[in-house]
């Protein structure tokens, strides 16, 4: 009796223990979640792993990310356009991911693609970079050895940081994680992360196919899209601001991050982009704006204590524009900015060197015509 007492408990315990594994294996990553990493590694900024398990939009981002959410979410997945390879598989997208794929290689080998964009500065260059290291089992490292890793390519949104990096995560599945090439660009207060993690020799054979593809990629408004990101000032009936346009500038269609843009050319193909956007709130620190615009042209951050020599007030039609002008080695940044009524204004022309010297003071005299709320 008392055998059959002690193999009827035995049967108990192994169907309990057996229930918890069944249940177990059921559960989901969230789509997000790339076919190399866990749920604690995607691949995404920290605030943005904590925005996704969280119920709150904002939670877990630092205060400029934060508000600047509140004050404008991410664009809609229809309004993010590009061409990928005509090998990558289209994956379900998900609340973080604005386009997602997969590339198949041999003997199971695996590739997971994406793009992320987040509000305000989302962490930085090097940070980002560090998270992703940490990924594959490798040291951080330091903004002199970023500079000698990295790669730069334009695109619609300006210049694109891109680095390759390699190692395997202890007890990794080598057919689908061991490397990662990704790239960063920083526009119009938001962060767009462009990932691609998976086999080494099948994300190295996607290199070059991957940088491509962050070429094609443009942000489309749609064209029922209420609200000032619609057109440029110039066409509405009532705007909150008027200025005086430049001779050379030609006006582009605005994005659903920009309020207004024009360009105007140069030599040898060359072109300068000349933006206006409208932001609810802050638009994030002055401090993180700047270092955000300096990471753009591969000038390194600054402190805070060095910011206030580098701002030259601009007076315009109705009060007064901060400005900053910032030459990198390849570029040139000058840029504006005016928090006005709840709302923050940012005025900025990117474009070579040269061409930027030129355009300096038609930028300056478009600055000094602003009039808020004409």
């Amino acid at each position: 009796m008392c055998l059959g007492l002690l193999l009827t408990c035995a049967l108990f315990t192994a169907c309990q223990k057996k229930e918890e594994i069944k249940v177990y294996r059921v559960s989901k990553a969230e789509p997000e979640t790339s076919v190399s990493e866990s749920p604690s590694a995607r691949g995404m900024p920290p605030a943005a792993a904590t925005i996704e398990s969280g119920n709150q939009m904002t939670r877990g981002m630092p205060p400029a990310a934060s508000s600047m959410v509140a004050g404008l979410p991410p664009p809609p997945t229809s309004q993010v356009t590009g061409t990928p390879p005509s090998n990558w598989e289209s994956q379900p997208l998900s609340s973080m991911r604005q386009l997602s794929y997969v590339v198949k290689g041999q003997n199971g080998a695996l590739a997971d693609i994406s793009l992320v964009i987040l509000a305000g500065s989302a962490g930085g260059v090097l940070d980002n970079v560090n998270r992703w290291l940490s990924q594959l089992g490798q040291p951080g490292i330091t903004e002199g050895q970023l500079a000698k890793m990295t790669r730069h390519q334009q695109s619609s949104l300006g210049d694109v940081t891109i680095v390759d990096l390699e190692g395997l995560p202890q007890g990794a599945d080598a057919a689908k994680d061991g490397r990662i090439v990704a790239g960063i660009a920083f526009a119009d207060n938001r962060t767009f992360f462009f990932k691609m993690r998976g086999n080494a020799l099948l994300t190295e054979s996607q290199k070059e196919p991957f940088v491509r593809w962050i070429g094609t990629i443009r942000m489309d408004a749609p064209a029922s899209a209420p609200g000032p990101t619609a057109a440029p000032a110039a066409n509405q009936d009532n705007p909150p601001i008027k200025w005086d346009v430049p001779g050379e500038w030609k006006p582009v269609a605005p994005s659903s991050m920009r309020y207004a843009s024009f360009a105007v050319a140069g030599q040898d193909g060359e072109s300068a982009d000349i933006s206006a956007s409208v932001f609810a709130g802050n638009g994030g620190g002055d401090l993180e704006n700047v270092n955000r615009w300096r990471a753009q042209i591969a000038l390194e951050a600054i402190a805070d204590a060095d910011l206030k020599a580098l701002i030259i007030p601009v007076a315009c039609k109705d009060g007064q524009i901060f400005t900053v002008d910032m030459n990198g080695p390849k570029s040139r940044i000058l840029a504006g900015w005016a928090r006005v009524a709840g709302k923050s204004w940012f005025f900025k022309l990117i474009a070579p060197t040269q061409l930027a010297d030129r355009e300096k003071a038609a930028f300056v005299k478009f600055l000094q015509s602003v009039q808020f709320h004409p």
